[in-house]
């Protein structure tokens, strides 16, 4: 479960607006405004955008698709007409192993460690080497 809080603004049927901004980013209703939704007992499909909608999925592929034109009609390359190569992109890969572009989402958090006891003294919110307890005993045995 998460700790955090998110404030739900259902402004009309259509619009809904929610803090953690997927409801803005994915023109759908996020699970904080589907609960919310779900509450009033209403459906929650009112609240996705008309983007997803049948019509416009239909509208999207209705144009017909252009092939590509046979090799031998492509125009040569020729710097003095502006023709120019299309040459890969100027650059070196970084050494080592190439950085994740992982988007962190809800289940990605951690459950709280504060529910661990001190194996020294046996109190939560410590460990052995930050227990106030152990750091007095040590200090007695070298009086």
């Amino acid at each position: 479960m998460s700790s955090r809080s998110f404030r739900v603004d259902l402004v009309d049927n259509k619009n809904c607006i929610c803090t953690c901004g997927k409801t803005i980013i994915y023109h759908i209703p996020c699970p904080h405004v589907v609960s919310c939704i779900s509450e009033l007992r209403q459906s929650h499909y009112n609240y996705v955008s008309q983007y997803y909608s049948l019509d416009n999925y239909k509208m999207t592929y209705a144009d017909p698709f252009h092939n590509i034109p046979d090799r031998s009609t492509w125009a040569q390359h020729d710097p003095s007409s502006g023709i120019h190569p299309l040459l890969p992109p100027n650059f070196r890969r970084r050494s080592g192993r190439p950085r994740t572009n992982r988007f962190r989402n809800t289940m990605d958090e951690g459950i709280s460690q504060s529910n661990r006891k001190c194996g020294a003294c046996g109190i939560v919110g410590n460990n052995k080497a930050t227990c106030p307890t152990r750091l007095v005993l040590s200090f007695k045995f070298f009086i």
